[in-house]
């Protein structure tokens, strides 16, 4: 009976070890659909967000701290809040503060 139990407990460990947060799986899928969604309209080739573009994915990863400063941190006069025309859902920030976190890569 105490060696079921003792099995039974490590098993339940295991699992519990094992098992993911779903929404730690990829972050950069996210955050590119985030952008395409919220930024591509100001910083795409003749948007009024020049120089900054977001055509490619190392546009997007070289820009990681600037796309966290600029959704996450607070606003200042050097810190304009992004996009202009309102803020992100707390999901969406909370997935580009993830992402950043991890390292701000393509790949997680």
């Amino acid at each position: 009976m105490k060696k079921a139990l003792v099995f039974a407990a490590f098993v339940a460990l295991l699992f519990a070890a094992c098992k993911k947060d779903p929404v730690d799986e990829r972050y950069f899928p996210r955050v590119k659909e985030i952008i395409q969604a919220n930024c591509m309209s100001c910083h795409s080739p003749g948007g009024q967000g020049l120089p900054v573009i977001f055509e490619t994915d190392e546009d997007i990863t070289s820009r990681a701290a600037s796309i966290k400063s600029a959704t996450i941190d607070p606003a200042s006069p050097q810190n304009k809040r992004m996009p202009l025309d309102g803020e992100l859902s707390q999901a969406d920030k909370d997935v580009i503060l993830k992402w950043f976190e991890k390292g701000g890569r393509a790949t997680d």
